[in-house]
């Protein structure tokens, strides 16, 4: 286990808020950006191959794809660009410095998602105009498309440094350990959801427009549904791949049983929604769009469990950490109180002894297992039962066993550090209560 060096203490509750804050940013921003990046590369595509094949067809969905996920300046501010800021404030706290990643990082991220929604409303904006754009449109809405992809890139290698805290240190000394295989396979992971609810929403609108008086002819229908399920299905195919890398690549700190069973959750969703495009429509139906639309949405939200769960994982030992040294600060506040006399003896030493271990060690130590520290059966016999040997550690504790975290100076007074250690002595030894 790492050491986390000198940190400020931070309240369980606080710790949990921004873990919550977190999921629901992520809520908003990610299907917001998702959508864009599916709708905007399938309406390229058909850009392309209308004018190819010459096909109105093609033209005329890739105008609607356009329309449809390509929304006003103001939404692209508050659900694509403000999310940012609110994950950068958040990352900023978890940390409890900026230092990991530092402003030039979400600066980075921000400029290029910037660049990438202008790009593609011009593109946008063309085919208002006129459903066969010209190649420099093109080119502009291609731009803005692999604008979005490498802001989406470095969005999810800085995701990615939640799930390993042990690399902070390496980040404080050179960003570049901010890469990992983890954060690739999420962002393949999010690509394949994000492609999935598009494909769900194409078949969604392709459903809803058979509905409707003015319907469009068989062809475009017929082209809207191909897309629809070609699209969701091969998302969904690659899905459970990039959902077991995740779980190999993920630091064993990370892993439990809620991250295994909502990985399972996203496996068997995918196998519905495979079962419901192999299966034919009836007749009076709309089509499947709805019920896949549901499912995907179901997986999103898995997915962002399966990482809440992770992140939760890999930050235990971390909030056990901010609790102990919490208790260290109020430890030295207590040094301006005035002191109680000390004990007599004996028993009373014992009691005083107990009450020292279970008020400012317990929540780090146990005797028979490990919790933060080494389980105190390990460590006492080391002393021999010298009292003066373990007194002058505890009143003074030196970093001695990498696999565990320094201990914070906890500012006994004198008579508590006596009482609590021949406490632990005599509790090893036997002859204690």
């Amino acid at each position: 286990m790492a050491s986390w060096g000198n940190l400020q203490p931070l309240s369980t509750e606080f710790y949990s808020l921004l873990q919550y804050g977190l999921f629901l940013v992520l809520l908003i921003h990610l299907p917001f950006l998702g959508v864009i990046i599916g709708g905007s590369t399938v309406s390229l595509l058909l850009s392309f191959l209308g004018k190819e094949k010459r096909d109105p067809a093609c033209l005329r969905f890739s105008k609607k794809m356009m329309e449809t996920v390509m929304t006003g300046k103001s939404a692209l501010f508050l659900f694509g660009l403000v999310p940012v800021l609110l994950v950068w404030f958040i990352y900023a706290r978890i940390f409890f410095e900026a230092t990991p990643l530092p402003w030039h990082f979400w600066s980075a991220v921000l400029a290029v998602l910037v660049a990438g929604f202008v790009l593609l409303h011009v593109y946008r904006s063309a085919l208002e105009r006129t459903p066969s754009p010209s190649p420099f449109h093109v080119m502009s809405g291609a731009a803005g498309l692999l604008a979005l992809f490498f802001a989406f890139f470095l969005f999810s290698q800085g995701y990615g440094v939640l799930f390993n805290p042990e690399k902070l240190s390496l980040l404080r000394e050179h960003i570049r350990f901010f890469l990992s295989w983890n954060a690739v396979v999420k962002y393949l992971l999010f690509l394949a959801v994000f492609f999935g609810m598009t494909g769900a929403g194409v078949l969604l609108l392709g459903g809803r427009s058979a509905e409707v008086k003015d319907a469009p002819d068989a062809s475009y229908r017929e082209l809207v549904r191909d897309i629809g399920v070609k699209l969701t299905f091969l998302a969904t195919l690659v899905l459970p791949v990039f959902v077991l890398l995740d779980l190999v690549t993920l630091p064993e700190i990370a892993l439990s049983a809620t991250v295994f069973a909502t990985a399972a959750i996203v496996l068997l969703l995918s196998l519905a929604i495979c079962l419901i495009l192999s299966l034919p429509s009836g007749k009076k139906e709309g089509g499947p769009g709805a019920r896949i639309a549901t499912l995907y949405v179901m997986i999103f939200l898995a997915v962002l469990v399966h990482d809440h769960a992770a992140v939760g994982n890999a930050y235990q030992d971390r909030i056990a950490f901010q609790n102990m040294q919490a208790r260290a600060v109020e430890a030295e506040h207590a040094k301006e109180a005035p002191r109680k006399e000390p004990a007599a003896a004996g028993k009373a030493t014992a009691e005083t002894g107990k009450a020292v271990f279970e008020n400012n060690c317990a929540g780090c130590h146990q005797f028979d297992i490990r919790v933060v520290g080494p389980p105190m059966g390990e460590v006492v016999p080391k002393y021999g039962g010298d009292v003066e040997k373990l007194k002058g550690f505890i009143g003074n504790p030196q970093k001695v066993n990498p696999d565990y975290p320094s201990m914070p100076n906890l500012g006994l007074p004198e008579e508590e550090i006596d009482a609590v250690t021949r406490y632990l002595i005599g509790k090893v030894s036997g002859g204690g209560s």
